[in-house]
């Protein structure tokens, strides 16, 4: 690695989002006809962003399945993860509006990396439930990285995660001891459990439900 530069890549696939909480109660506001997912790496030099396109929301889900490739940076500290409103297409000028968002400290993510989870969003403000967000995420080390061609170790990444991913999700309980103030995620029932035992948090979105065992 240079001098300055990146420690690794976080490589995040957004997959999908759900509207209710864990006793499957819809969260999201009536009026919430679209949403996109902003990733930033906090902490460091400098924050880190991506953002996934614009989706509909359809019966209150969803649906991105989006890569997204982020450089860590030394001193990145956390992981946050939002679903945003977009702005009114009526010309007017407005901030984004955050909808819900979750946040995990870095040291846990890259310790249980790979990973493929829902974590619970919370309310800005108040705290209250924001539903669900599924995430996979892989780190990659600098020299995984051909010439910066991300896609290519992301293959990779993927290939390992095969084998690794039980494994993976058994210690993702760390993750759920990281979640910042904005609460346990083990408490829904969505953390420490097997990929093929999760609990799909989207009892009314029939998408966030199909890797689960029939």
């Amino acid at each position: 690695m240079s001098e300055g530069g990146p420690l690794g890549y976080l490589v995040i696939n957004v997959l999908e989002a759900a509207g209710h909480d864990s006793e499957d109660a819809v969260v999201w506001d009536p009026d919430l006809k679209q949403g996109y997912a902003r990733v930033e790496i906090r902490g460091g030099p400098k924050t880190i962003k991506k953002f996934t396109s614009t989706k509909a929301v359809d019966d209150n889900g969803i649906t991105w399945v989006e890569q997204l490739s982020l450089e860590v940076l030394e001193g990145a500290n956390e992981l946050r993860i939002m679903l945003c409103r977009p702005k009114e297409a009526s010309g007017e000028r407005s901030s984004t509006s955050i909808v819900a968002a979750c946040g995990i400290y870095m040291k846990d993510i890259l310790e249980a990396a790979p990973v493929d989870k829902y974590f619970e969003l919370y309310k800005p403000g108040g705290g209250a439930a924001g539903g669900f967000i599924r995430v996979a995420i892989s780190f990659l080390e600098p020299d995984q990285v051909r010439n910066g061609d991300l896609d290519t170790g992301a293959g990779g990444v993927r290939q390992q995660k095969q084998g690794l991913l039980g494994t993976a999700l058994r210690v993702g309980g760390a993750v759920a001891v990281a979640a910042l103030a904005y609460g346990a995620l083990s408490k829904a029932g969505v953390i420490g459990k097997k990929k093929e035992e999760e609990a799909a948090p989207a009892g009314r979105n029939g998408k966030a439900v199909a890797g689960k065992k029939k």
